[in-house]
């Protein structure tokens, strides 16, 4: 078990715009702020930030309602039925992927987690943000670009502020990954770092006003696997 751990926020990153390169971004700030990246240090990174680079926006207007999400609209009426297709587009179009306790629904994504509404956050009456398709390999991009640019073995976690069934508030979540397992073996027992690090992270992110989507967690030990993937958790 590490003696200490450090949480060392990235302070000043740009509002990030569709067709932005977040690794670049990443490298760039942390450069501007005298932040130094070690090797086996790991880089924390919001969703949020990677969807809107990847351009994930979704126009309410273009979604077609299905009579699925119109009968679910019926256990859930304080949801917009449009934003319950989405849900159920996310969750492979199979209700077996939905777990519904109204007024909470959540859904088994393409990524293999069970998020609040699929993970999709509401970007204002007409537009939601949905989840990048693929977040190991954009955490892929990421941890390259940085071996790239200070010769260092980064793991890589892609984060997802998540409220949870049956409790206020929210936690952070792992939907993505590389370079470090996302399970540990401790004793006779097996732990999901890759979580418990995402929640780390979130101590110092915060929720999207406190404006730090990125994090680097220091002192943390691990064995660097650039095979690693979430769904070696599964």
């Amino acid at each position: 078990m590490p003696a200490s751990l450090i949480i060392e926020p990235v302070n000043g990153i740009p509002v990030i715009r569709p067709g932005d390169d977040i690794a670049s971004i990443l490298v760039e700030t942390i450069s501007n702020n005298n932040q130094v990246v070690n090797d086996q240090d790991i880089i924390c990174i919001a969703s949020k930030i990677v969807s809107k680079a990847l351009d994930c926006f979704k126009d309410l207007s273009t979604v077609n309602v299905s009579p699925t999400a119109h009968r679910l609209h019926t256990k859930l009426p304080n949801k917009d039925p449009r934003i319950l297709q989405l849900v159920l587009e996310q969750a492979n179009n199979r209700e077996d992927n939905l777990r519904i306790n109204p007024p909470w629904i959540g859904a088994k994504n393409q990524v293999g987690r069970i998020l609040t509404s699929a993970g999709i956050d509401k970007v204002d009456d007409d537009t939601v943000l949905l989840l990048p398709e693929s977040p190991d390999d954009n955490a892929r991009t990421i941890g390259e670009k940085f071996k790239s640019e200070y010769n260092t073995n980064n793991g890589i976690i892609i984060t997802d502020s998540d409220g949870r069934e049956g409790i206020a508030g929210s936690t952070q979540l792992c939907i993505g990954l590389y370079g470090i397992p996302p399970l540990r073996k401790y004793f006779d027992a097996e732990e999901t770092i890759c979580d418990m690090l995402a929640a780390t992270a979130g101590l110092s992110m915060g929720q999207q006003r406190n404006n730090i989507p990125a994090v680097i967690i220091r002192g943390f030990d691990y064995t660097f696997n650039s095979n690693s993937r979430l769904k070696d958790a599964y």
